[in-house]
């Protein structure tokens, strides 16, 4: 990896890939994941004022995953890297920030999936409701974060996480 640091990058992109792909079939097929997401959903709405506690708390890391606050984060690191020169981990950034949303845009209209019907939704949305949004933008601002800081890290750090993102088809 030490010479060919994209190739973690590119080990992530494919690990993840499988990943979705995988959770992709499940609700396509209205598998045990969706119907464990829909009861999911009912019981933490149905006792969300029962629990001010968790509730506060999903609306902090609903706040640190929102619009605002990925696209406040993401315009810090790309005017970081711009201002130190960094060309080729600007052009990884905004091509997987904006890569990202543009690919969630084509799989959320091709997948089509309603979102769950709620008496009282905390978040009232209206696009569909797989892929999410907030989910998969956050997971590619701090993933990307994270793949940063490992390149950045020792090489003992390095060789670590590289053996966790193997893509799925090795053993």
């Amino acid at each position: 990896m030490g010479r060919y640091p994209a190739a973690l990058g590119f080990l992530i992109a494919a690990r993840c890939s499988c990943l979705f792909a995988s959770l992709a079939a499940g609700v396509l097929s209205g598998g045990p994941l969706v119907r464990f997401d829909r009861s999911a959903a009912r019981a933490l709405y149905a006792h969300a004022s029962e629990a001010p506690g968790l509730t506060a708390f999903f609306r902090i890391v609903t706040a640190l995953c929102s619009l605002e606050a990925l696209v406040g984060l993401g315009l810090l690191v790309a005017v970081a890297l711009l201002v130190r020169r960094r060309w080729s981990p600007l052009v990884a950034w905004l091509v997987a920030v904006l890569g990202g949303e543009a690919l969630n845009l084509l799989l959320k209209n091709l997948i089509a999936r309603p979102r769950p019907h709620l008496e009282h939704p905390l978040p009232v949305e209206v696009s569909y409701s797989f892929p999410s949004g907030q989910a998969m933008e956050s997971l590619v601002v701090y993933g990307m974060l994270v793949y940063f800081a490992v390149l950045a890290s020792s090489g003992r750090g390095k060789a670590r996480f590289s053996s966790v993102v193997r893509p799925c088809w090795l053993p």
